[in-house]
């Protein structure tokens, strides 16, 4: 395996359009195939959060963890990059991840992905696309691919969206999810918790009893989002809803940290997850802040 991605990571600056059409191509027909809930248990779940073209953390998190049970990305894998072609590294990198060990990575939606349905502003990964091939021609593969990624991920108990719930959603509700529903999309990738200073002006903030309502119907115990750097690091609502960001861009907001969380098996509450931060260059524990 440690071969395969130096080989890789080797060859990503040097990939021309249509190399990296294919891996697209090959991606699409293996999300094709995921539904946009995935209910998955695992002996290790690690959980992402927001990458945004951070291309050496994605590269550092790969490296830590690929080979540990399943990797679930939360979205927000473009725009913001903290280096040149950064967006384009990163989300190219994680395709061709996806096509090499399917079962493993898990690439859920965020908002960014969903431009094409409902308008993120700024929105920059066109134009790092044009600037690098001179056409936007890959751009349009990149949202056939994010056309097709799951939306919601259950685990070990634990349910995660890039960023908020379906009010009175079930069970039942999420295994009938049509990955493009921009109704369910407007929730579950743009909503916020109501205690969140951030005025997005889309979505529909969620309260404590919403997500109480949310978890006792999906059969969870906790949720886990990204989406909104405020709340990096803090867990609310009686410890059942944490955030997490994977970018050293956010790093010195909200509780600081570029973070992970883990659950070896299924967990009953949020003390039995392992969170991870590297934003020291180094993988050591997290402690998270918690808000009553």
């Amino acid at each position: 395996m440690r071969e395969n991605l130096e080989q890789i990571l080797r060859e990503l600056p040097q990939l021309d359009e249509e190399c990296i059409a294919e891996y697209i191509d090959e991606a699409v027909e293996i999300l094709k195939n995921e539904k946009a809930f995935i209910e998955r248990d695992n002996s290790l779940i690690t959980f992402i959060g927001d990458i945004h073209g951070d291309f050496e953390t994605t590269k550092a998190i790969i490296d830590q963890f690929l080979g540990g049970g399943i990797l679930v990305f939360l979205g927000d894998y473009i725009d913001r990059e903290p280096m040149e072609w950064g967006a384009l590294y990163t989300i190219t990198y994680l395709v061709i991840l996806k096509t090499l060990y399917p079962r493993d990575i898990i690439l859920l939606k965020g908002n960014h992905e969903c431009n094409y349905i409902i308008p993120c502003y700024p929105y920059e990964f066109k134009w790092e696309i044009i600037q690098r091939f001179g056409s936007p021609e890959l751009h349009e593969k990149f949202v056939e691919l994010f056309s097709h990624l799951p939306v919601v991920f259950k685990g070990n108990n634990i349910i995660a969206a890039h960023g908020g719930i379906l009010k009175n959603g079930s069970i039942d509700t999420l295994r009938k999810l049509d990955k493009n529903d921009a109704s369910a999309l407007v929730d579950l990738v743009w909503s916020d918790p109501a205690l969140s200073p951030v005025d997005r002006g889309i979505g529909e903030k969620f309260n404590e009893n919403d997500l109480k309502t949310f978890l006792r119907n999906t059969e969870s115990t906790l949720f886990i989002r990204g989406h909104d750097y405020h709340l990096l690091g803090i867990s609310i609502y009686g410890d059942r809803c944490l955030t997490i960001f994977s970018s050293q861009r956010y790093m010195n907001m909200g509780n600081g940290g570029i973070l992970v969380a883990q659950s070896k098996g299924k967990i009953s509450s949020i003390d039995e997850l392992l969170v991870k931060d590297y934003s020291s260059g180094k993988w050591v524990d997290y402690r998270v802040r918690r808000m009553r």
